[in-house]
């Protein structure tokens, strides 16, 4: 298939790579195919998509040298009208804790709070059932239950899945602070924020269908491959 390289507007050194055809996701088909593997997954790059969404949380964009070298305090930051709420814990979705992991980093030396005792973000992957829903065992019970809340996740396509995952963290008493992508979609679910490294806007007419009302499915196009968060098969 072709490859096409997005450049993101927000650090032009990181590269999403996009490959138009007929995709056909559990619930949606897509006019191309978003390969984030090498974001998620090589820790150059991985680093790279952290600082970007440090850099959307915090709302500020000329902050970089500055955050980077972790010079400023949370003062300055809400000077700076950034945004300074605490994050105590950073749940990662469809294979994101590299990126977590080095998100928690960028937000430490940015000068963002957080709450817990040790004074150390939690970073954690939780567990989904068949249905799609997330399930809390009790060791990381009490990393969600009164704990400002980050979800980190490769994409936000609708928010159904993203909507199942606040609820449970709700459910667990957690309050949920955003919602940080690598490709996002849409800019808010159920009223939380999406910070995206990339948009639908950065991908020439993106399409996003029900089966039942796919332009390509109505024009008789053959499927290109079945897509899901891990890769794609091709038919």
């Amino acid at each position: 298939m072709e490859t096409m390289k997005i450049k993101s507007k927000i650090d032009s050194n990181i590269e999403l790579n996009v490959m138009p055809g007929h995709f056909s996701s559990d619930r949606f088909h897509v006019n191309y195919y978003i390969d984030m593997s090498n974001l998620k997954m090589r820790m150059s790059e991985a680093k790279k998509v952290a600082a970007a969404m440090a850099k959307q949380y915090i709302k500020k964009v000329n902050i970089q040298i500055q955050y980077n070298t972790g010079l400023i305090e949370v003062g300055s930051l809400a000077d700076m009208s950034a945004n300074v709420k605490p994050i105590d814990t950073i749940i990662c979705m469809d294979g994101c804790e590299v990126i977590g992991a080095y998100l928690a980093e960028e937000l430490t030396n940015a000068g963002i709070p957080n709450r817990t005792s040790h004074n150390s973000m939690y970073v954690i992957t939780p567990e989904f059932d068949n249905r799609g829903q997330m399930v809390v065992r009790k060791n990381i019970k009490d990393m969600i239950k009164g704990r400002n809340v980050l979800v980190v996740l490769a994409s936000a396509m609708s928010g159904r899945t993203i909507t199942k995952a606040i609820g449970t963290i709700l459910a667990y008493g957690g309050k949920v602070t955003g919602l940080s992508v690598i490709f996002g979609n849409v800019d808010k679910v159920d009223g939380y924020p999406v910070y995206s490294v990339f948009s639908q806007e950065d991908i020439p007419n993106f399409r996003l269908s029900q089966p039942e009302d796919c332009p390509d499915c109505k024009a008789g196009k053959k499927l290109t491959a079945v897509v899901n968060s891990y890769g794609y098969e091709l038919f």
